[in-house]
């Protein structure tokens, strides 16, 4: 029975994490278009620019091959995390403990996918992002230093995956407490006599 059960925590811890992970990565994503307004950039410059690096060369097409590659992310990372928390139930029902365990996680995606993506992908291929852009915001790039335009961006990012993660954290919590107050009441009400 044992097996069984700690299949179904797994499952749970999946399934759970990935609901958070997608609620997390969509809600960082409003964040994102927040600070390209603040920025003066057209909303979904950072999903353009991630799918430039991958090859394509239509802003729109590749800002949506950008958005849908990010919430697929988050969404796997999530699956990821959830499955691997499960060993610490006491901390993932405590909403407290899971969102500070949440903050940590994003920092180790910001420090494990973020950065090396960043740097083995997205650096090498600006000087034909740049030219890809349409001409006003192409202007806009190389007017700044777009190196020192990337660093930025890369070390503001780790408050971003900060954010998701407590986001990420507090709904995964959230969930398995849910489940695991009606996993309470299912049992308490096998025990009723009848």
């Amino acid at each position: 029975m044992l097996p069984q059960s700690y299949d179904l925590v797994r499952y749970r811890g999946v399934k759970y994490g990935a609901i958070a992970g997608i609620i997390a990565t969509w809600s960082i994503s409003t964040a994102i278009a927040a600070s390209e307004v603040e920025l003066r950039l057209p909303i979904s410059t950072f999903y353009s620019i991630m799918g430039m690096s991958l090859g394509y060369e239509d802003f729109i097409a590749a800002a949506y091959l950008g958005f849908g590659l990010h919430l697929l992310t988050g969404t796997l990372l999530g699956a990821i995390i959830g499955l691997t928390s499960v060993r610490w139930m006491k901390i993932m029902t405590n909403p407290y403990k899971a969102t500070a365990a949440g903050v940590l996680a994003g920092i180790a995606v910001w420090l494990v996918l973020f950065v090396p993506v960043t740097v083995l992908l997205v650096q090498p291929s600006l000087e034909r992002v740049v030219a890809l852009m349409p001409g006003n915001l192409q202007e806009t790039m190389l007017s700044e230093n777009v190196s020192q335009f990337v660093a930025a961006i890369a070390t503001s990012a780790i408050v971003f995956h900060m954010v998701w993660g407590a986001i990420f954290g507090y709904i995964a919590s959230s969930l398995m407490r849910i489940s695991a107050l009606r996993a309470a009441k299912a049992a308490a009400g096998r025990d009723m006599p009848q």
